[in-house]
């Protein structure tokens, strides 16, 4: 073997790479064997008279180790009004009637990187990292699936609340809340639609609180995530929605909002919620618009010490001193800006005397992060690199994004139909199929495994890498 490795050059990568190939195409065999089994069980278990046996089809399933085609029967079977249609008990049985028909470990993975990287590249990386090779056409296609589901369980949710029947299972006394848009460029005919390149992504966040993580380190406490291209109306009823489902709103004493006073944020469903103006958004205007600095430090002086009065009148003090005509309408753009979010400009903790005690383990902070989260929500995947988006195609990916913030990503996946192997119908159909702990006992030390069954790969020409793998294991 070591001179084999000197002479011939061959590295550990390729043995690793041509091991886990071989692994592979056990897996699929193996996986095979017991699909067809189970299906073997079902047809001598089955109503002979209500299910007529019309002979084997084959399907294949998207695995993380490959591609795996398997038969089984198809049964003809009368409906309630006569008509005769076909049937499968085996995707029946484990509910294989999914997209794709891919598997729910290959759909998690899939998940985990496209909220990463394009559909390029989330491709590339499935096709080099696993035993199953996808094209971006396909991810594309699975994400349009599992995201038109979310959105259809979106307006059932709707649908429910109006019926005043959501009340979620959290109850808190003070329920935090933030909004905020951000503007992603348009494809195609949603482009031309619209007749503009862009369109508004709105994202909210609900929670309970701060919870310390470790050392002056906090973390959002039950955090609610809703994201997408809708019209105001329809995102404030999906957005409380979504809140009632996961909180008992009956028990909440006090609603905390905080934007950056965009009309559509300033119009929650419940109108007894407290506005916040954004800190960020608030400073940031400030800075954009007045120019001198000692102006600048004076006003933010002012909103400080929550003087509001004095902070219109040393604005418009400050307006009527200018000369030029830019600062002029830059220092009127931010007078009309902080008139039209007056009641938001103290922060809601220098407003409300009377603050519900916390829960056990949960402290109460100064709101704003939402502009970080717009970011790690929306922006960071959808907003650079050139990317563009169909509405349709951009709603879907933001409610799988959303469902990553909320850290209830793989709950998509449960969207599907995922196969579940009930434990004693495996134990029924696997048979003689080794357990780790049997292999010693059952086949002792001599054992070679062309012996009873074929080593993959010999039954075809051997050639390249997989001749020197073989060689080397004694073949």
């Amino acid at each position: 073997m070591n001179s084999m490795l000197e002479e011939k050059g061959i590295s550990f990568k390729e043995i690793e790479q041509e091991i886990f190939k071989i692994i592979c195409e056990v897996g699929r065999d193996l996986t095979k064997e017991i699909l067809e089994r189970y299906d073997g069980k079902l047809h001598e278990e089955r109503n002979k008279s209500e299910f007529r046996d019309k002979g084997c089809r084959r399907s294949t399933i998207k695995t993380a180790y490959g591609e795996v085609s398997y038969d089984r029967h198809v049964y003809q079977v009368r409906d309630d009004y006569g008509i005769n249609r076909s049937v499968y008990l085996l995707d029946e049985n484990l509910k294989l009637n999914r997209i794709g028909l891919i598997s729910e470990n290959y759909v998690e993975l899939l998940l985990s990187s496209i909220t990463e990287m394009s559909y390029r590249n989330c491709a590339e990386k499935l096709s080099q990292t696993t035993g199953l090779s996808i094209s971006h056409a396909a991810v594309w296609n699975v994400i349009q699936a599992l995201g038109d589901k979310l959105v259809h369980d979106e307006k059932e949710l709707v649908e429910t609340g109006k019926k005043e029947d959501l009340r979620g299972s959290r109850e808190v006394p003070v329920l935090f809340e933030e909004a905020d848009g951000v503007w992603l460029n348009l494809q195609g005919k949603d482009r031309a639609r619209r007749n503009y390149p862009k369109a508004e992504m709105k994202a909210a966040i609900a929670y309970d609180g701060w919870v310390e993580k470790g050392l002056g380190r906090y973390s959002l406490d039950g955090k609610v995530v809703t994201a997408g291209f809708h019209k105001a109306s329809d995102f404030q009823k999906i957005r409380e929605s979504m809140i009632a489902s996961e909180y008992n709103l009956d028990e909440v004493q006090i609603r905390l909002l905080n934007g950056d006073g965009a009309s559509w944020i300033k119009k929650p469903v419940d109108k007894e919620t407290i506005f916040q103006l954004d800190p960020f958004h608030r400073n940031k205007s400030i800075r954009e618009n007045l120019s001198h600095k000692k102006a600048i430090r004076d006003v933010m002086e002012l909103l400080e010490s929550e003087q509001i009065e004095e902070t219109f009148a040393y604005l418009t003090m400050y307006k009527d001193s200018l000369s030029e005509d830019t600062e002029i309408e830059k220092a009127e753009s931010l007078i009309s800006y902080f008139r039209a979010n007056k009641e938001g400009l103290v922060p809601y903790h220098k407003r409300v005397l009377s603050m519900p005690k916390s829960p056990e383990g949960i402290v109460y902070k100064n709101m704003g992060t939402m502009e970080n989260h717009i970011w790690s929500i929306i922006a960071r995947r959808m907003k650079h690199n050139h990317s563009s988006w169909s509405i349709k195609g951009g709603n879907h990916l933001a409610k799988i994004l959303a469902k990553k913030c909320s850290g209830k990503l793989y709950e998509v996946t449960e969207k599907l139909h995922i196969p579940v192997f009930e434990e004693e119908k495996l134990e029924e159909i696997k048979g003689d199929i080794l357990q780790a702990g049997q292999v010693k006992e059952k086949i002792g030390k001599g054992y070679r495994y062309p012996v009873i069954g074929r080593m993959l790969g010999l039954d075809t020409e051997i050639r390249g890498d997989r001749r020197k793998l073989l060689s080397m294991a004694g073949y």
